[in-house]
C-alpha cells in the first residue's frame, strides 16, 4: 500500500496548469457537449496518439503494468468512429499532430502514459454526462477498460511510485507529462480553430468535417 505518492504528486504539480487549461477549452466537457462534439473529440484525441502511441506501450515495462492490455486505445477510438459512421478512408485522413516525444527513458514513458492513462480514467466522468445525448449508443472509448478501471489506474500509480523513486527521475517524467499535456492543449486549439475557419470560409477543413458528419448522420449507430 502506497500511503505518499511522492511521484504521483509531481506529476499532477507539473500538469496542473495545463490540465486545468485543457479541461476549460474541451468542448466534449461542456453541459450541453453533443454526439458531434465526442466525434471531434475522438477525431483530434486519435490524431495527437497516432504518432507515439504504439512505440509508447511497445517499449520495455514493469511487468506489473500489463503494457499489452494498455494498448490498443486507437483501435478503441476507430470503433467508436466506424460504428458513428466514418470509413475507414476517411478516419486514416484524419489531421495528425507533430507530438513524436523521446521515448527512450523510462521517466518519459511514465510521465506520457499518465495523460493518456489519466484521461482514461476521466472517461467515467465524461460517460455520465454524454450518456443522455449517446444513447442507444455505447461507445467503446467510455467504455475504457470496464469494469477494471479503477484497478488499472491504482496499479499504474503503484508502478510510477516504485520506478521513480529518485527526484530526477521524477522531475523527467514531470516533465514529460507536462509537455504532453500542453502539445495536446495547442492541438485541440488548433483544431477547434480549423473548424471555425473551415465553416467561416468554406475551407478544407470545414468540408473535411462536414463530410464526416454527413457520413455519421447517413448511418445509425449500433
Amino acid at each position: 500500500m502506497i500511503n505518499k505518492p511522492v511521484a504521483l504528486e509531481a506529476l499532477r504539480a507539473a500538469t496542473r496548469h495545463a490540465h486545468q487549461r485543457l479541461e476549460s477549452e474541451l468542448q466534449v466537457a461542456r453541459p450541453d457537449a453533443n454526439r458531434e462534439d465526442y466525434l471531434h473529440y475522438l477525431q483530434d484525441l486519435r490524431g495527437w496518439m497516432l504518432p507515439f502511441d504504439a512505440a509508447l506501450w511497445s517499449a520495455a515495462w514493469p511487468a506489473a503494468i500489463q503494457a499489452h492490455e494498455r494498448a490498443g486505445k486507437l483501435d478503441w477510438i476507430d470503433c467508436d468512429l466506424r460504428a458513428a459512421g466514418m470509413s475507414q478512408d476517411a478516419i486514416h485522413a484524419l489531421p495528425i499532430a507533430g507530438f513524436t516525444p523521446d521515448l527512450s527513458t523510462l521517466p518519459v514513458r511514465f510521465g506520457i502514459a499518465y495523460v493518456i492513462e489519466g484521461a482514461q480514467l476521466g472517461t467515467k466522468v465524461l460517460a455520465k454526462a454524454l450518456a443522455p445525448r449517446l444513447v442507444p449508443w455505447t461507445p467503446r472509448w467510455l467504455t475504457g477498460y470496464g469494469e477494471s478501471n479503477a484497478k488499472k489506474w491504482r496499479t499504474f500509480v503503484e508502478c510510477t511510485e516504485s520506478s521513480l523513486k529518485t527526484a530526477d527521475a521524477q522531475r523527467i517524467a514531470a516533465m514529460a507529462a507536462a509537455d504532453a499535456f500542453a502539445s495536446l492543449a495547442d492541438w485541440f486549439a488548433q483544431r477547434r480553430q480549423a473548424r471555425l475557419d473551415g465553416r467561416l470560409h468554406g475551407g478544407r477543413a470545414g468540408a473535411a468535417d462536414a463530410r464526416a458528419s454527413a457520413e455519421s448522420r447517413s448511418q445509425a449507430v449500433t
